[in-house]
């Protein structure tokens, strides 16, 4: 029996928490070649994970996990039916180094806020101040980014408009564009791991831009623009951030040029933070820190851990299906050019319109187009594209769902709000993919 300092049991939602840190800990320990077994048992803990969670995973979460099982049992029947070979650990090792870099990127929540209350900024450079505070920090700590500035914002003025919120989302999802800290890129790697990462974030960085300029320009045909009461930008919160990003780049071009990026911001994003909060606050500190967030940060991720290992499942049953039933070299495309990259990217947004996480879309695309027939780079720049516009106007992702939740918005008035920047992203996305495919020549 697993007890407490108290003596009393522990629950099963704190021995989740624990099972995150164990299952992370074991994928970092499988990146040394002489404990590669460590990556099994890496799967196994993050799936007794999603079990125990099962009774506490939230309705809309339960639901679209429900899909992608049910889905996923039919496809290893036909599998199975056909003669397929089912190798138990690869099927729900799917996902894992998505998992594993979410629970590591957590920590970054843990950095100190040194932002001090400022006087807020009006117009133009308030919408372009916020969306960079919002756009820059979030790149590195996700979503925490829109809480700091939105609880800020909501202090200076009482309530958020519509072009508040809004700034929020389209802020956090386009970094999703180019960020290695995002899970957008963690399974846009997994997907296409021999996709070129400079390549992804020197063409991803100014689609991103574009989010701030479509922004201003749909707040000023509306009339919110004059009036905009934004955030200033604080250069001193971006140090870390960039500091951090650098030293990914670094490991990834020059250190360790031999390990995927998605592991190398695993070992880095919990690394770097408690080292900084060793030097800032203590030994002592930062042990309860990191305590306190594996008794209440790491246990409440159990819904995004169980829908990343179900779509991880999908993928797998459904490649195998596929190969099954119509061969191992069939694919839904007999190329993978710019018209069908786009006609992947518009599918994927539908889906999320819909209400379905964009990662069940990208999974289904991954399982009909096999990375090792199209040009991973392309690959996964759809997955990037589907996921940072799909997520900003779905009524029910996790950022939308959040930010109605914290101050009080109803999600999909939220979602609205998102779709005319949705179409005219789309079509900054369809010149970028076919710039792209151009470049690539395929």
């Amino acid at each position: 029996m697993f007890r407490d300092q108290d003596g009393s049991a522990f629950s099963l939602h704190r021995l989740s928490g624990y099972g995150v840190a164990i299952g992370c800990g074991l994928f970092l320990l499988s990146i040394i070649p002489s404990a590669n077994w460590a990556y099994a048992l890496s799967a196994l803990c993050y799936w007794s994970v999603f079990i125990m969670a099962w009774p506490r995973l939230n309705p809309r979460n339960k639901k679209q996990i429900r899909l992608l099982l049910g889905v996923a049992i039919v496809a290893l029947l036909v599998a199975y039916v056909n003669g397929v070979k089912l190798n138990f650990f690869a099927l729900i090792e799917g996902n894992l180094g998505i998992v594993a870099m979410l629970s590591a990127v957590s920590l970054l929540g843990l950095l100190p806020d040194g932002v001090k209350q400022k006087a807020p900024i009006i117009g133009t450079k308030g919408v372009v101040s916020t969306w960079s505070s919002v756009h820059l920090l979030g790149a590195v700590i996700n979503m925490s980014s829109v809480f700091l500035v939105g609880d800020k914002l909501q202090r200076n003025t009482g309530s958020l408009s519509e072009s508040q919120y809004s700034i929020l989302v389209r802020a956090l999802t386009s970094a999703g564009l180019w960020s290695p800290f995002f899970a957008s890129m963690a399974v846009a790697l997994s997907i296409a791991p021999n996709a070129e990462f400079h390549q992804l974030a020197m063409i991803g960085v100014p689609i991103a831009i574009f989010s701030c300029l479509i922004s201003l320009w749909e707040f000023n045909r509306k009339g919110t623009l004059a009036s905009f009461s934004g955030f200033p930008l604080a250069f001193q919160s971006l140090i870390f951030p960039i500091s951090l990003a650098i030293s990914v780049l670094v490991f990834h071009y020059f250190i360790m040029p031999q390990l995927p990026i998605l592991s190398i911001v695993t070992l880095l994003s919990p690394v770097s933070v408690i080292l900084l909060l060793v030097m800032k606050s203590g030994a002592r500190y930062t042990k309860q820190r990191l305590t306190d967030h594996a008794h209440i940060r790491l246990p409440n991720m159990a819904n995004e851990v169980s829908l990343f290992l179900s779509a991880g499942l999908l993928t797998k049953a459904v490649s195998l299906a596929l190969a099954g039933a119509l061969g191992a070299n069939w694919s839904l495309f007999d190329s993978f050019g710019f018209v069908e990259a786009f006609a992947c990217f518009i599918g994927i947004c539908v889906i999320a319109l819909l209400g379905l996480h964009p990662i069940v879309g990208i999974s289904l695309m991954s399982s009909v187009v096999p990375a090792h027939g199209v040009d991973n780079t392309l690959l996964a720049f759809v997955c990037l594209c589907s996921w940072g516009v799909g997520t900003a106007i779905s009524p029910l992702s996790g950022i939308n769902l959040s930010v109605a939740g914290k101050y009080g918005i109803d999600n999909f008035q939220l979602a609205r709000s998102n779709l005319l920047y949705g179409i005219l992203m789309s079509a900054v996305v369809a010149i970028a993919m076919f710039l792209l495919s151009w470049m690539l020549g395929v």
